[in-house]
């Protein structure tokens, strides 16, 4: 019998076994060697390439590798210099950079990372028209690649970014409580869902849609598209403005020109002492990723009955409002609720055009706010029916429509009108030719009307249809008809200087006939 022979059957299963469980080991260990040999983390390769993609001085005070329970790497305090320029406020800090891979996915699909953890990273973004900026938008931060690299996710919660502004002024400041990237991919665009805090209105965005493939040579043509939630946003923020917004709606273009549609709605809105009112908005803007100059190709402003349109731009630095708004048949009560801190005395119809200057710096709304157009007022009557009769019974007294005139209950129900070009500046308004007519009147006044106490300053003169004795009664008539060869005028029946004070709730009309006040 051969000693092949008597070899038993187990005994040679041992043997297979043997050798196989040393193939594995040798296999594994080979494999060990080699992947060591080409592992992808060493900061000799990892140092260069970020780098070379960021195209920036890269310093990295802390690095690391990891094995267990993932391969990958840990860079703390990492900062990004724009081009290697120390002299500008670095682009970015990372106080903890997390690399993670798969080990199935790095033996099977070396290119592809499971995920990348920012923690504590603060992004800066330099003024417009510095030379940092034109690093990051001009010649760009990212450089062109051609790698095969797939990250599955990053994740930067708690990320914030800061647009810094000229003088040393303070940024403007968002915060990314939550902030996720999918699917990173050369050549192919991202998904991304972020949470981010404003500070100017204080409120919280959340956003979500698709970004790029990015174009690093010139990242205005970069496309992006998605839609947003503006939640709770406190306008208290804004000088001058107090109120609660909320918006949403969708977002698509380029990242230079992006195409902004939405709806928005406060339910508290109020201008310096003006009323508490409900404003609702539908808008159509373009949005400038680079510089955050915003275009309002259209914005339909709804408060009552009343509807405002406009068209202009958000622009420059510092930053400065050019608007064009526009209005027709609406309420002139919903109109004087929002700067009126008293109830409206008047109500009728307003029209009006007119350009808006409004621009950065200290002070109120009110007092920031520049307006120069053309109103015009129409079916005009007091809220207050007791001075409304006594309008009425004056207007029928005057009227050469109503011969003997007429007592006040018998007066008939008339409405007056008013067309003027206006100014406003540091909180006044200004009238230089308001015409006002009424059935036996009419007046030609200029004056003031101050936006932020409501005092009104206005003189000129009124002619009336009939005689001056007929604008009153009783013995105030009797004593009047002396004087009224002294006020009659060719192309009426008199003149009268006449002078209106007071405030914009209690109005006064000069008595004195005799002076110019």
């Amino acid at each position: 019998m051969s000693a092949a022979a008597g070899i038993s059957p187990r005994r040679r299963g041992l043997h297979i076994t043997e050798a196989v469980i040393i193939g594995v080991v040798t296999v594994v260990l080979v494999g060990v060697d080699l992947m060591f040999y080409f592992w992808p983390f060493r900061y000799r390769e990892v140092h260069p390439l970020l780098q070379q993609v960021f195209q920036s001085r890269v310093d990295v005070k802390r690095y690391h590798r990891t094995y267990f329970p993932h391969p990958g790497f840990v860079a703390e305090d990492v900062t990004f210099y724009r081009h290697g320029d120390t002299r500008i406020p670095p682009l970015a800090t990372v106080k903890k950079m997390t690399v993670a891979g798969q080990w199935l996915v790095l033996i099977f699909h070396p290119h592809t990372l499971y995920q990348i953890r920012l923690d504590g990273l603060h992004v800066q973004i330099a003024p417009p028209g510095t030379k940092a900026r034109r690093m990051d938008f001009d010649n760009g931060v990212i450089s062109t690649s051609d790698s095969k690299l797939r990250i599955e996710s990053i994740l930067a919660d708690g990320t914030s970014l800061d647009f810094l502004r000229h003088g040393g002024a303070p940024p403007l400041h968002f915060e990314f409580r939550t902030l996720a990237i999918h699917n990173v991919e050369n050549q192919h665009p991202l998904e991304f869902t972020a949470r981010v805090n404003l500070s100017e209105p204080g409120g919280t965005v959340v956003a979500t849609g698709m970004l790029g493939p990015f174009r690093t040579s010139s990242y205005g043509t970069t496309p992006m598209s998605g839609t947003y939630s503006l939640i709770d946003a406190d306008l208290q923020g804004l000088q001058g403005m107090w109120g609660h917004a909320a918006a949403g709606g969708r977002f698509g273009g380029i990242f230079s020109a992006m195409d902004v549609a939405g709806e928005a709605q406060i339910p508290d809105f109020r201008v310096g002492s003006g009323h508490t009112v409900r404003m609702d908005a539908a808008y159509h803007v373009t949005v400038s990723g680079t510089n955050g100059d915003v275009e309002i190709e259209n914005a339909e402003v709804k408060s009552g009955n009343s509807t405002i349109t406009a068209s202009g731009s958000v622009a420059g630095s510092p930053r400065k409002v050019a608007v064009t708004i526009e209005t027709k048949d609406s309420q002139v009560e919903d109109l004087l609720k929002i700067v009126e801190e008293s109830p409206p005395q008047v109500e009728g119809d307003v029209n009006f055009r007119a350009a808006v200057e409004f621009g950065e710096g200290p002070g109120r709304f009110l007092e920031k706010l520049r307006l120069k157009g053309d109103v015009s007022l129409e079916k005009m009557r007091l809220v207050d029916a007791n001075k409304q009769e006594k309008v009425d019974a004056f207007s029928a007294r005057v009227s050469r429509a109503t011969a003997g005139g007429a007592a006040a209950g018998d007066a008939p129900k008339i409405t007056m009108a008013a067309r003027t070009q206006t100014r406003f500046e540091h909180g006044m308004a200004y009238f230089p030719d308001i015409r006002a007519t009424m059935p036996g009147a009419e007046a030609h006044l200029h004056g003031t009307f101050n936006l932020l106490d409501t005092r009104i300053h206005l003189t000129g003169q009124v002619a009336l249809e009939r005689s001056l004795s007929d604008a009153v009664t009783g013995w105030k008539a009797a004593l009047l008809k002396p004087l009224n060869p002294f006020f009659r005028h060719k192309d009426a029946g008199a003149l009268v200087t006449v002078a209106i004070t007071g405030t914009a709730r209690r109005p006064k009309v000069g008595q004195d006939v005799l002076h110019d006040k």
